[in-house]
């Protein structure tokens, strides 16, 4: 029977060396190119996975982002909201999408002005 032989050298190197290349990007201990030689990691693999470390620190950091919008409202604020389109509701006041996407804004506008205040 025949014996296989690796043909190329791709994904050569193991799981703790590249864990250690990202850890001492991501201190500021060393630079990609330093890192990837040191390591004996690709430097685009090893920036790239940096920067997917890095996301991941960022999404688990400021909660769950769904897709690539940031939120505006805090939980609060969109509490508060709810519970004026709620009492609106309660008072059969009509409300339609396009009224509430202007109340939306007001509210962002307002918010974005008090926190540049602050």
């Amino acid at each position: 029977m025949g014996h296989y032989q690796r043909k190329t050298d791709r994904e050569s190197w193991s799981q703790e060396s590249i864990a250690g290349a990202i850890q001492e990007v991501s201190e500021g201990d060393m630079g990609y190119r330093r890192a990837s030689k040191a390591y004996i990691v690709p430097q685009l693999t090893l920036e790239r996975n940096v920067k997917e470390a890095r996301q991941k620190k960022l999404s688990s950091a400021a909660g769950e982002m769904l897709g690539t919008y940031k939120t505006v409202f805090s939980e609060a604020e969109e509490k508060e909201l709810v519970q004026h389109l709620i009492h609106l509701e309660e008072r059969l006041f009509g409300i339609t999408l396009s009224d509430l996407g202007t109340l939306a804004f007001e509210l962002a506008e307002t918010t974005k002005q008090h926190s540049a205040c602050l």
